[in-house]
């Protein structure tokens, strides 16, 4: 029994051995120096030789399918077109813009229908052939921020804002799926070398037109033609419409053409990539953006140690464009340090990033105690995404009216931080940084890690982007013209170590996959809606005639019934056309012609101009500006048609000063109706408070130089109308009453 148990386990042992002998690669031919051919079975078919290697994790192009191949040249073309669209396209021809925001509702066009286009044609393959995905453990948690901000949507103060984001910055629930699906898809697609380098290019070549343009801002050759800039001239904004949104795209691209140029073999190329990268830093600098030259320098010295960590060397043929690169832009920066205007001048504007008590470094700190103050009140579910503008100035303090003006409210709180927190509430702000700073633990190896290998600079370049896009928004606000390049980053440079999943296509698939094609497709059908919208309110901002703009608005306000400005805008219009009505009327009783039809003309659009104002605000009780216009139309009424109308600006305006506290606007409203109604005394109150926390208002200081005028005090109205004119000259009517004042206390000689 024994021996024969033992000669059983000799048996397996040696059956062991052949089998670990079969399963050893055979011995290279010395003499070829390759391996001999197996053996084939007989019957079995030779296998064909590869078109071309393939690096590992990537699949050639040749082995994506159709509609693999539409989603990523989907999210090439993102790339390329976001930072680039813009409506302002008078260089052609246009006498117009095609939209009032000519910048970033045109971006969040093509990113949300390119981004539906890749998603779409992702699932139709993956459903019905079946394929790998790629995964990685950040997906939950970018997932449990989603469900989150959903959350915070539905007890948000305004949900439509919190879902589609506020105008011109649309950072609301849509955008933040949106980033997740771009995430998504370049984890998919960037799992290989040349595939990041692509995306790398698109981004580059993107880059080449934005900057290019901001450069030809500086030197004063914009072919476009644009209406008054908000900031200083010469400065470039490009198709971002705003130098400090032009530096966080900067951001990117210049981190990522410097990556290229190192990384590339090829001669011209390497060239090409240089020269790229010169235009990007030189645009850089000529933004005159503080954050983004902090969050450049940071990248740029990132990318740098990166390149050291994978021994990438600079060759001879480097030095001379490097040394280009850096007289540009040291000969820039040297020139501006003559200029007078502190903005322009890099010096001064690089010193004022350390002077807080001032400028808009003080500002901005005063909209920091704003959001605490409100981060205080909801800390938990914040007041919705992207809703800062209607609950800044509930929470804004009082010193902010001065340093900024009474006109001027936030609408960001120019910290990416607070900002979240303001709108999703602390918990979902720590998920998104949670999602940032877990992202670059998990990709820090890959990225900092020690090889030979120069094609690593890429992806790298990408993490210090990400990087110095993140401290840029610490002074900054987040559009999704730029962010969405940050989840973009954060797929590149987590596809190398994406867990791959192995998919089937299930039995269902193909129903599926239709239904989410007819889905992507209404949503990219869908996406026409707001741009109509915003088309049809910049004529009726544009419009030649009272009727004209009626008409625009409400084609405005049908087309997108869920944007406030453009129900408010609805009621500018029929009080507009209530003052055209007025204005003929008064003509027609100059010439002794029959102004009845006028007379009901002027009651018909005032109908229809309150209408519109109590529909706007009771559609968005926080806005502010709403009880402005409906007391200045109440006002108005109060003078041609009944005087009670007074009473009721008084209770709009009050109501007004519960949504704004520190509203000076409304206040001259208030105080107009209150001296109407003979309650003159409490009107000057709240005119002396309007000029007190708020010296250079010109609107309260006007009337209330009048009342002075009026009450005998011509010589203290005069003073005030002086000192609101040498704060800040130039305010309509201002001059006019100082030179009326002026020659009537001149004695006649």
């Amino acid at each position: 029994m024994a021996k024969g148990n033992k000669n059983q386990r000799a048996a397996r042992r040696q059956a062991a051995r052949k089998q670990a002998a079969r399963k050893q690669p055979p011995a290279r031919d010395k003499a070829a120096g390759k391996q001999p051919p197996a053996k084939q079975a007989a019957g079995t078919p030779a296998p064909k030789p590869s078109a071309r290697s393939v690096a590992p994790g990537e699949a050639s192009a040749e082995a994506m399918s159709a509609a693999r191949r539409v989603a990523w040249w989907a999210l090439l073309a993102m790339v390329f077109l976001v930072p680039v669209a813009m409506s302002n396209l008078t260089f052609l021809g246009f006498r117009l813009p095609i939209t009032y925001d000519e910048f970033d509702i045109v971006k969040v066009f093509f990113q949300r229908v390119l981004g539906l286009v890749a998603l779409a044609a992702w699932a139709w393959d993956l459903l019905r052939r079946g394929g790998k995905v790629r995964r990685t453990p950040i997906d939950w948690l970018i997932l449990a921020f989603i469900v989150w901000v959903a959350l915070t949507t539905v007890t948000s103060i305004h949900w439509p804002i919190a879902l589609f984001g506020k105008p011109r910055r649309y950072e609301g629930l849509l955008s933040f799926v949106n980033y997740a699906v771009i995430y998504f898809l370049v984890l998919q697609f960037a799992g290989g070398a040349a595939r990041v380098r692509t995306l790398a290019r698109a981004l580059f070549f993107s880059s080449l037109i934005v900057a290019g343009y901001g450069l030809l801002q500086f030197i004063g050759w914009d072919p476009a033609t644009w209406g008054t800039l908000p900031f200083e001239a010469n400065r470039a904004f490009s198709t971002y419409g705003n130098p400090d949104l032009l530096g966080g795209f900067l951001m990117f691209s210049t981190p990522v053409a410097l990556g290229l140029a190192l990384a590339e073999p090829n001669l011209v190329w390497r060239l090409v990539y240089w020269a790229g990268f010169a235009v990007n830093g030189v645009t850089l600098i000529v933004a005159f953006t503080r954050g983004a030259w902090i969050g450049g320098a940071l990248g740029l010295a990132l990318v740098a140690v990166i390149a050291w960590r994978h021994r990438v060397r600079l060759r001879r043929v480097d030095w001379i464009p490097a040394a280009v690169s850096a007289a540009l832009g040291g000969g820039i920066i040297w020139r501006s340090l003559s200029n007078p205007d502190e903005v322009m001048n890099f010096g001064k504007r690089l010193a004022s990033i350390f002077q807080f008590g001032g400028g808009s470094g003080q500002t901005r700190n005063e909209i920091w105690q704003a959001a605490f103050a409100a981060v205080k009140e909801r800390p938990i579910l914040g007041w919705g995404a992207d809703t800062f503008r209607l609950v800044f100035p509930k929470f804004k303090p009082v010193e902010y009216v001065r340093d900024a003006g009474g006109a001027s409210v936030a609408d960001n709180a120019h910290n990416y931080p607070l900002q979240l927190a303001t709108g999703v509430g602390i918990p979902g702000m720590l998920m998104m940084y949670g999602i940032f700073v877990w992202a670059g633990v998990r990709s820090f190896g890959t990225v900092f890690g020690r090889t030979d290998d120069p094609t690593r600079i890429v992806l790298g370049a990408f993490w210090a982007a990400a990087a110095g896009y993140l401290v840029q928004l610490l002074f900054g606000v987040s559009v999704t013209g730029n962010t969405f390049l940050l989840w973009a980053a954060l797929g590149v440079v987590h596809a190398p170590t994406a867990r791959v999943v192995e998919v089937k296509a299930p039995k269902w698939g193909t129903a599926a996959a239709v239904v989410i094609l007819a889905l992507a497709a209404l949503g990219i059908v869908y996406q026409v809606l707001p741009v109509s919208a915003d088309a049809a309110y910049l004529t009726a901002n544009a419009a030649p005639s009272a009727a004209a703009r009626v008409e625009a608005a409400r084609r405005a306000v049908k087309l997108n019934p869920l944007s406030g400005i453009y129900r408010s805008e609805l009621g500018l219009a029929y009080a507009a056309e209530v003052r055209a009505y007025l204005n003929a009327g008064d003509q027609a009783q100059k010439a002794g012609e029959d102004t009845s039809s006028y007379a009901a003309g002027v009651k018909s659009s005032f109908a229809a101009a309150e209408t519109a104002f109590k529909d706007a605000i009771a559609f968005q009780p926080d806005e502010y500006d709403n009880y402005v216009f409906l007391a200045g139309l109440y006002n108005l009424a109060g003078q041609v048609l009944d005087k009670s109308y007074y009473d009721k600006a008084i209770a709009v305006a009050r109501r007004g000063l519960v949504a704004e506290p520190y509203g000076t606007a409304v206040r001259v409203e208030l105080a107009r109706a209150l001296i109407s109604t003979g309650k003159t005394a409490e009107g000057i109150k709240e005119l002396e408070y309007s000029v007190k926390i708020d010296p250079a208002g010109g609107q309260a200081a006007l009337l209330l130089a009048q009342v002075y005028e009026q009450d005998g005090r011509a010589a203290e109205a005069l003073a005030l109308l002086k000192s609101v004119d040498a704060l800040a000259p130039g305010q309509a009517g201002v001059a006019e009453a100082i030179q009326r004042l002026e020659a009537g206390a001149t004695p006649t000689p």
